[in-house]
């Protein structure tokens, strides 16, 4: 995909130890701090370049025992499913979400609708959910119908192997992301490949997360940095290894570092991209279990065809029905006299006709999710002015908000000056 064109105009389980975040917390577009990473093209020979055994500093200290090298996985290869299923059913659920905190909060005007636009803020969060097996298996599910994947996706990975399985909502299809494609998958639903980095941690303190003692690190690369915080959670095993490396990825990070180890948890990590932008991944809730279901653990699930270069499909464009939108207001304002003539009689028009994908944000809420060179899509808004923003899910790519008095035409992302 062509990179650097600017964006125009835009935007049941059995437990204990449930901790939980107060409600208090705003979503996906809460202030505060961190990330930054641009979707390379695909990368010839990376598997050979990068793969290798972690350091030895980082190795089981037993002597008698075999370090266990991590094998990378190939999207052209269904891994093996030799003892795909874990056998012991300890563990760890968490409630999880991804949240852009610079988004400005908009402006207060007297025919804004606070309740209406909070409900639309609440449905459009980027939750997950996280089942995290102490032998050593990961099943991140996208809770949420914001992502550019549908609902239900899974991610799934296990300690043997380095990158990740994508299945499909119905876990009868699945595909295999290599390391160095993550990030591509979560921001364009693309598979395209990019060199990792093994950067190293600088150690930067401890705290208290969700009742558990943390280690903060901080990780600096050409993409900028990455703030990581880990619980340290007895007994949680080789399961919080495998959301480290999850974390590190999105970050260009080699996910065999030796940050992620035995019994460390990540529970909030703030990327700080060199673009600006900043994205946090946080758990919210954290819950043992010995009851989690070994089939939905199992690395390949089971029963379901390998699938090669391809992804589930696209998860609809508008994330809020009419009602909602139309709900953002108290009342619709006399329509100016003075309007671009390509603009719609009612509405917004988003238009994308680049390469770029990314979120349309009405008042520093996600409305709509726009794909590159993709069909125009009308945002049924009342007469009035509105804080337009765009950014792609990673906010590696972010326009300032401007204020638009709707009914309007909101650009993306222009086509090629090459083309007509």
């Amino acid at each position: 995909m062509p990179r650097g064109r600017p964006l125009v105009l835009i935007c049941c389980l059995v437990g204990c130890d449930n901790r939980t975040v107060p409600s208090t917390d705003a979503g996906p577009t809460e202030p505060s701090p961190n990330a930054s990473i641009l979707p390379a093209p695909l990368a010839t020979g990376l598997e050979q370049a990068q793969v290798g055994p972690r350091d030895a500093a980082v190795l089981d200290a037993d002597a008698d025992a075999e370090p266990v090298v991590p094998e990378w996985e190939r999207e052209d290869r269904a891994p093996s499913d030799e003892l795909s299923e874990p056998s012991d059913l300890s563990g760890l659920v968490l409630g999880a979400r991804f949240r852009w905190p610079d988004v400005a909060p908009p402006a207060r005007l007297p025919e804004s609708n606070g309740e209406g636009l909070q409900r639309i803020a609440d449905k459009t969060r980027f939750d997950a959910t996280v089942e995290l097996g102490a032998t050593g298996r990961m099943r991140f599910v996208l809770a949420s119908g914001s992502f550019v994947l549908p609902e239900d996706t899974e991610l799934r990975a296990r300690s043997e192997g380095l990158g990740h399985l994508v299945v499909w909502p119905n876990q009868r299809l699945y595909s295999v992301v290599q390391p160095g494609a993550l990030r591509a998958v979560l921001n364009e639903r693309r598979a395209d490949t990019e060199p990792l980095t093994r950067a190293k941690a600088t150690a930067s303190g401890e705290g208290q997360a969700l009742g558990f003692s943390t280690e903060k690190s901080r990780f600096t690369t050409s993409f900028g940095h990455l703030d990581l915080e880990q619980a340290r959670v007895a007994a949680s095993g080789a399961g919080g290894a495998l959301l480290c490396r999850f974390v590190l990825e999105i970050a260009g990070i080699h996910p065999d570092a030796p940050a992620c180890d035995t019994d460390l948890v990540p529970v909030r990590a703030e990327y700080g991209w060199a673009s600006n932008g900043r994205l946090i991944f946080e758990v919210t809730s954290v819950q043992r279990t010995t009851a989690l279901t070994p089939e939905l653990l199992a690395v390949p699930p089971r029963d379901a065809q390998h699938r090669v270069g391809e992804l589930p499909d696209a998860a609809r464009s508008l994330l809020v029905g009419r009602s909602e939108l139309r709900g953002i207001r108290n009342k619709a304002l006399p329509i100016p006299e003075a309007r671009d003539a390509r603009a719609p009689k009612e509405g917004l028009l988003t238009v994308n006709s680049g390469d770029l994908a990314g979120y349309v944000l009405v008042d520093g809420v996600p409305v709509a999710h726009v794909g590159p060179r993709s069909s125009d899509v009308l945002l049924d808004l009342v007469p009035g002015s509105y804080s337009l923003q765009a950014r792609n899910f990673l906010a590696t790519e972010v326009t300032m908000p401007s204020v638009v008095s709707v009914p309007a035409r909101f650009v993306l992302s222009e086509a090629p000056k090459s083309e007509p």
